[in-house]
């Protein structure tokens, strides 16, 4: 024998409705645009110089006058030979989660990096919102990149 009671009634209900929304909320999938971290302007990740994380270690400003034109946005270098080395192979440089906070995104936000908070892993380049999140990264780098892999693969992109 079958007792129904409301609290019963009521799941059922909640859940109906549940399913009823779950078409919905695929529909609304983010949008982002890659390397500009969302901030106006037309520079990738601020305007630093993404090979320079990669051969020295560091975070630095690029100029103008050394520049390409990828993903629909410029970038920026120290020098023509970092350009050409961009160039040459922008996958290898480009910073993941189309330079967004990777610890943001390992907990489904979308939000600008500051290029100053970076880690290198696995010869990749993450970047970072805050000081905090590059020392979550620290403790668990693996799991975190995970994370923000399943949430980035839900977003729709464009340049």
């Amino acid at each position: 024998m079958t007792v129904t009671t409301r609290r019963t009634v009521l799941k059922a209900g909640a859940y109906a409705a549940g399913l009823a929304i779950m078409p919905s909320l695929a529909l609304a999938a983010k949008t982002v645009k890659r390397f500009t971290n969302g901030r106006r302007g037309r520079f990738a990740i601020e305007g630093f110089d993404t090979t320079a994380y990669f051969t020295k270690g560091d975070a630095v400003k690029g100029g103008e006058e050394h520049k390409a034109d990828w993903e629909g946005a410029d970038w920026l270098f120290e020098s023509a030979a970092a350009a050409a080395a961009f160039k040459a192979a922008p996958d290898d440089f480009a910073p993941q989660f189309g330079g967004y906070c990777t610890f943001a995104m390992s907990i489904g936000k979308i939000v600008p990096s500051n290029p100053e908070v970076w880690r290198m892993h696995g010869g990749k380049l993450y970047l970072f919102a805050g000081k905090g999140g590059g020392r979550k990264f620290d403790k668990g780098p693996d799991a975190m990149i995970e994370k923000a892999e399943r949430f980035w693969a839900t977003l729709t992109l464009t340049e």
